[in-house]
């Protein structure tokens, strides 16, 4: 019912009284009329305290409502309200929190579904009971967290009637026991590692290496009467401190992996075998042979028990043995290496002995048999009177000729180049007109339809040793023309006192396996076998390139093509 409907009923009672008390005050006199007015004021007034009275307590209630709900809400532990079937009806913010979920997503949700798998059954049991009993008794089970992963809480509580509804539900309180029970976990490993001390200690104090039991920090929990004499300290003075951080010394590399052995981590990583020096009290040096075995109990570690040999003197006699053996491999290692290295020179030659000649025999064979024939066929055709076909003859003997000239060029120019007998000889002058006179050199050999598409950019001015530079140039060319039966792109840049050489092909390109060995002499790509070469060109174009201190790079995909540029600093 609305405000409006109520004050509105509440005045039509109010207007029918006073028509009946009309009827009682008709014969009143006008004192009685002072009097009556007089009451009515006074009960006025006892009205108005009365509402005031009654708007204190209500703002009292609310105020007693809100620190209830932050009670509730805010408590150091979680607070839940769970129907029979284990629905939460209520969930205070600091069990949401300690679930990782808003309190809207978990609400009328089962708090099962919030238990680790495997132990919603036993939650079960125990919310049964509580409403048979009326107490939820304490016991613990793992939870999950939204994003933290699992933690240990206990449980309890009592069961009550709703005020809402009359049904009975269980109040519960939920509290984050995990550092409880790691703390309650670490307590009993180190009572447990006490006990392992003394039933240990009695046997160690006789035996003739160290003894030490750590715990997990690598703190000092035991140590045998051995051990305090190597170090020169009484017992007292070693328990308690980190055995690594305060009595070991450098650690050998060569007996482990240095990466196993961690001493930043909170538990050092331990390795069964090593080697290290000691520091003990009066400086001296001791070398120990350490072995460790971890020291557990029902599979939970409690600590490490190590032991330490003193091998200081069986050190210095290896030392000495190591030292004579490395005088020795030494001899033997150098003239192990002259003998290698005139092995490997004469095999060098050999092999460049049988390359020149297996080389030769083909490119030398083929020009030379064809100025052969070429030369029959003239002599034939004078003969016949028919001079007209000699011409085509002698061009070919002429370009015979010129391929064995360019051979033993290539040769002439390497051995120089490797006997470092070619020194640069540099002027000015306009490396594009220098181009394309190279260029049109070439075009007798370009294949039909195949054209070399020639630009320069920047300054045409140089200042390079031209001979160097045509040599290069001209390897480049032709190697493009040979192993590429489409256009050839070339592209030369002069900026910031540097020659920027930049030539494209269509070619066969350069296989994967063989681009490693693309500057080697002699070296041919395993797809080039059928086309005539000597395998000296790029490795002469390297050559010449790293005497001008410049550099060449190259990228190259079967079937498709190769890019090479070269980048040449001018020093004028």
């Amino acid at each position: 019912m609305s405000k409006d409907s109520v004050k509105n009923r509440l005045r039509l009672k109010a207007e029918a009284k006073i028509r009946k008390q009309s009827e009682l005050i008709r014969h009143f006199t006008h004192d009685d009329y002072k009097s009556l007015l007089h009451e009515l004021e006074v009960h006025q007034v006892e009205l108005e305290m009365q509402n005031e009275e009654l708007r204190e307590a209500q703002h009292r209630l609310e105020e007693a409502r809100d620190k209830y709900t932050d009670l509730f809400d805010f408590a150091p532990v979680g607070y839940l309200v769970l129907n029979k079937n284990g629905l939460i009806a209520d969930i205070n913010l600091t069990a949401c929190n300690l679930l990782g979920i808003e309190r809207s997503l978990i609400k009328d949700k089962p708090l099962s579904a919030y238990i680790v798998n495997g132990e919603s059954g036993v939650f079960l049991l125990h919310l049964r009971d509580a409403f048979a009993t009326g107490v939820l008794h304490p016991f613990e089970i793992k939870m999950k967290h939204k994003s933290r992963g699992n933690f240990t809480a206990m449980l309890q509580g009592i069961v009550v009637k709703d005020d809402a509804n009359e049904r009975s539900v269980c109040r519960v309180s939920l509290t984050d026991i995990t550092e409880q029970k790691e703390a309650e976990e670490l307590q009993q490993r180190h009572d447990d590692l006490e006990k392992e001390k003394e039933n240990i200690q009695q046997y160690l104090d006789f035996a003739p290496v160290i003894f030490l039991l750590l715990d997990t920090r690598g703190n000092v929990q035991m140590i045998n009467q051995k051990g305090c004499q190597l170090l020169g300290y009484q017992n007292h003075e070693i328990l308690g401190k980190n055995w690594f951080n305060n009595f070991m010394g450098k650690i050998s590399t060569d007996t482990f992996n240095t990466s196993v052995f961690n001493m930043e981590q909170a538990k050092p990583t331990i390795p069964p075998y090593f080697e290290s020096t000691l520091l003990s009290k009066n400086h001296r040096e001791h070398i120990m042979a350490w072995t460790s075995a971890p020291l557990d109990r029902k599979g939970i570690v409690l600590g490490t028990l190590m032991a330490g040999e003193d091998i200081t003197d069986r050190k210095i006699l290896e030392q000495q043995k190591q030292e004579y053996t490395n005088d020795l491999e030494k001899i033997v290692e150098e003239r192990t290496k002259k003998l290698t290295e005139a092995l490997h020179n004469e095999k060098i030659v050999n092999e460049m002995k049988s390359a020149f000649v297996s080389m030769a025999s083909h490119e030398f064979r083929t020009p030379l048999t064809s100025i052969m024939s070429s030369a029959i066929l003239i002599e034939k055709y004078n003969n016949l009177n028919e001079f007209d076909k000699e011409k085509r003859h002698i061009e070919r003997i002429k370009l015979s000729v010129k391929r064995l000239t360019d051979i033993l060029e290539d040769f002439l120019s390497l051995d120089k180049l490797e006997r470092g007998l070619i020194s640069s000889e540099k002027q000015a002058f306009n490396i594009s007109l220098f181009t394309k006179d190279i260029i049109e050199e070439y075009e007798w050999m370009l294949k039909e339809g195949q054209h070399i598409y020639y630009e320069h950019k920047g300054e045409p001015s140089v200042f390079f040793d031209q001979n160097i530079l045509r040599n290069i140039f001209s390897n480049l060319i032709s190697n493009a023309i040979k192993y590429s039966d489409a256009d050839i792109t070339l592209l030369t840049i002069v900026k910031n006192e540097q020659v920027h050489i930049h030539l494209l092909d269509k070619g066969i390109g350069i296989p994967e396996e063989d681009k490693k060995y693309l500057f080697t002499k002699f070296f041919r790509a395993k797809n080039v076998t059928s086309i005539q070469g000597t395998g000296l060109g790029l490795s002469i174009v390297k050559h010449y390139i790293d005497l001008l201190g410049g550099e060449i790079e190259f990228t190259s995909q079967l079937g498709q093509g190769s890019a090479f540029k070269i980048v040449l600093p001018q020093q004028v």
